[in-house]
């Protein structure tokens, strides 16, 4: 990149940070590297930091009011969740998704999955069940896409933590952390996507609730193809996008 242009890179990315990005005043510095990735994470996924925004170190710094260690900390810690990228200079920008990454997550999600539903299903406790239903309510009073995806990914994990199986959950958690940012993508192309979700969320719990296996595995498997079905919708219907 000719310097002339990094430049005017550079003031565009200071811009977006400023109008996106909250100053937290003096964050004490034992907790500034979850407070730096807690807003990050947010602006991302709410599409407030749009894919492709470089983020600058000393914007960032400015910005948050916190030294370039945490924030280093912070954006490696978004790196392992597939949300932030580095390039051969090890500056950072938002991830990209693809629709070739989708659908590698969606077919590994709906083969594992299924898998957690089923041993979840029996040995989930009520309490967990009662936290599940918790961040549902918290799902359908909210109006911010940010934080909506941010329970979603929770929401699933509470009911898939339930399958006591740590490296399945493992797998799988990771493969949830990459899917945050397909799912906001999904927000995006139909609005409509959040009332969907929440009415096969409820539908899920219930199944859970009543021990039904084959039920909950029926709308887990639904409510993964519904999300790559509009990702694929949305990059097809996109210049130069991939048909479905």
């Amino acid at each position: 990149m000719q310097p002339d242009a990094a430049e005017g890179a550079d003031a565009a990315s200071t811009e977006t940070i400023k109008s996106a990005i909250p100053e937290l005043g003096g964050v004490r510095h034992r907790t500034a590297q979850q407070r730096v990735a807690e807003t990050l994470r947010h602006a991302i996924l709410g599409g407030v930091l749009e894919p492709g925004t470089p983020l600058i170190l000393s914007e960032l710094s400015e910005r948050l009011g916190v030294s370039r260690t945490p924030i280093r900390e912070a954006m490696r810690e978004l790196a392992a969740e597939d949300l932030v990228d580095f390039d051969s200079y090890r500056s950072a920008v938002v991830h990209t998704p693809t629709l070739e990454e989708a659908r590698e997550i969606y077919e590994l999600r709906l083969a594992l999955d299924p898998i957690a539903v089923r041993k979840a299903i029996v040995r989930i406790t009520a309490g967990e069940l009662h936290q599940a239903e918790a961040i549902h309510e918290k799902m359908l009073k909210t109006s911010d896409s940010g934080d909506w995806v941010e329970l979603n990914r929770e929401f699933h994990r509470i009911l898939l933590d339930g399958s006591r199986s740590p490296r399945l959950t493992r797998i799988i958690g990771s493969l949830r952390n990459s899917a945050a940012l397909q799912v906001a993508t999904s927000l995006k192309a139909e609005s409509s996507q959040i009332g969907h979700a929440n009415q096969d969320h409820a539908q899920i719990i219930a199944a859970f609730r009543d021990r039904d296996a084959d039920r909950a595995v029926d709308l887990t498997e639904r409510h993964l193809r519904t999300t790559l079905d509009i990702i694929e919708r949305f990059e097809a219907g996109r210049p130069g996008g991939s048909p479905p």
